[in-house]
């Protein structure tokens, strides 16, 4: 899978690159900010699990990832865009009770998310998401050739899940630079999300 081997290699440059972009921000301390950074930083460290499974071949455990990196970044936004005081309180309770897609709906009435990519998003992908990561059929029905149970990915689907991932990484970086109040740093991440997002 050369196509596979040449975008693992693009994925692990572009997470180093920013990487050294975000290291060292500084942030504000309170409850709000804290939690929204945190959300991002999980999303980023799923994606660079996403590439590391699959580079190492565990495929399979890369795709139920997706979902995860998906909903930490959703969290993130809505944490820091939406959530009231009292909603952050029983986040730190862990009793949120608001479904992923009412999330959503919340974050996309906020400006600069108001054409509904979030949600087209989860319109197109969450079926699949949710069945890579419970171990349902589009899941177990990978791990099936004529003759073995082993994995069994197709390498369009496996570029697609890296071009996903680096997606989200990218727009999650951007939310970490806009967290710290670094505009430079943002317009810097919006230039190298456009020339990234165009590559195959």
């Amino acid at each position: 899978m050369k196509k596979v081997d040449s975008k693992i290699r693009k994925s692990e440059a572009l997470i180093q690159w920013m990487d050294q972009k975000i290291d060292g921000l500084e942030i504000s301390s309170d409850d709000r900010t804290r939690i929204t950074a945190a959300c991002f930083d999980i999303a980023l460290e799923h994606q660079k699990a996403i590439v590391l499974l699959i580079a190492n071949k565990l495929v399979g455990s890369a795709f139920s990832l997706v979902r995860i990196l998906f909903e930490a970044y959703i969290r993130g936004l809505w944490i820091g865009k939406c959530a009231t005081d009292k909603e952050i309180e029983d986040f730190k309770k862990n009793k949120l009770e608001k479904t992923f897609g009412t999330l959503i709906q919340e974050i996309e009435q906020q400006e600069g998310f108001q054409e509904g990519v979030l949600s087209k998003a989860k319109a197109a992908s969450w079926k699949a998401m949710n069945s890579y990561t419970h171990s349902g059929f589009f899941q177990s029905v990978r791990r099936n050739t004529d003759e073995t149970i082993e994995p069994n990915y197709d390498e369009d689907e496996i570029l697609e899940v890296l071009g996903f991932s680096d997606a989200i990484g990218m727009l999650t970086a951007l939310q970490i630079a806009l967290v710290a109040g670094n505009v430079e740093l943002a317009n810097d991440l919006l230039e190298r999300s456009k020339v990234e997002l165009k590559k195959p």
